[in-house]
């Protein structure tokens, strides 16, 4: 084995041990995880909203919306009022007042067919609301854990029936910042039961070693014996064979996406997995 192989190694041994440390130490209750739907208010309905917050709100929601409805041929008053649809919850996660979620519903509203949805989070200041997480989930967890006086948030994106995509996000610098990214992978349901996902960092895919020079496998030499002078030519009329050709052969293709199972443990937009 090649010195840059033994080192390609011995580093993908090294970030394989930290991704499974990582993910030792994170905890996630999958169990408690938390989706906003059409049983929440609305921008356009809720009490608890001044008119002026009301309009500033539903103003920053298009804004998120407008290019990727503009694009799909909806116009400036359909865009607002999908946003104004928007469907919001005010959630305690520390601090002097509850930040406030909001997440588009369906398909106009940038939900995808693995019931992940926009999720927009706000945190009420003196010059009104203003923006803290910009993200794309099914779900969220609170996280038992605080920085800065904010509890953590695990946001969660259904990537199959069977795996789902955990980012973890902690509070610094007046918003939320990527502390971490996780993966959970869903076993068979046993005896009608969900059973816990296996976890493991977003790192450990990163750690197969690239391919050296030096670890390529040897050619094996050329065995044909060399030509002498007074070999005859190779190719004779009454001795070479003809070519065929297989002109019946044909490559099939499978290019269809699997479709999406609403089996899946993962839960869907409106329904919290069973607890």
């Amino acid at each position: 084995m090649g010195l840059s192989r033994k080192i390609a190694a011995c580093s993908a041994a090294v970030v394989l041990v930290c991704a499974v440390v990582l993910a030792a130490d994170f905890e996630w209750n999958w169990r408690d995880q938390q989706t906003i739907g059409r049983t929440d208010p609305s921008l356009g309905n809720t009490s608890r909203l001044t008119e002026p917050d009301r309009a500033t709100l539903i103003d920053a929601i298009v804004l998120r919306l407008q290019k990727p409805m503009s694009e799909r041929g909806y116009d400036d008053e359909r865009i607002r009022e999908i946003a104004s649809t928007t469907r919001i919850r005010f959630v305690d996660l520390g601090g002097d007042k509850p930040l406030l979620f909001a997440t588009s519903l369906g398909l106009e509203g940038g939900c995808d067919a693995m019931s992940n949805c926009p999720l927009w989070i706000f945190r009420h200041s003196d010059d009104g609301y203003v923006s803290v997480l910009d993200a794309v989930a099914s779900s969220y967890t609170i996280q038992p854990t605080s920085s800065n006086g904010f509890s953590g948030l695990v946001v969660v994106r259904h990537e199959s029936p069977t795996e789902s995509h955990l980012s973890l996000y902690t509070y610094a610098d007046g918003k939320f910042a990527d502390a971490g990214c996780y993966m959970a992978k869903w076993p068979a349901a046993k005896d009608g039961e969900i059973q816990d996902p296996d976890i493991t960092s977003c790192k450990a895919e990163a750690t197969k070693p690239a391919q050296t020079e030096d670890s390529n496998p040897p050619k094996a030499q050329d065995s044909t014996p060399a030509k002498t002078d007074d070999s005859k030519p190779a190719n004779s009329n009454d001795s070479a064979a003809p070519k065929t050709s297989d002109s019946n052969s044909t490559q099939s293709q499978d290019s269809s996406p699997a479709k999406a199972d609403d089996s899946a443990p993962a839960k869907s937009q409106e329904s919290n997995p069973a607890k």
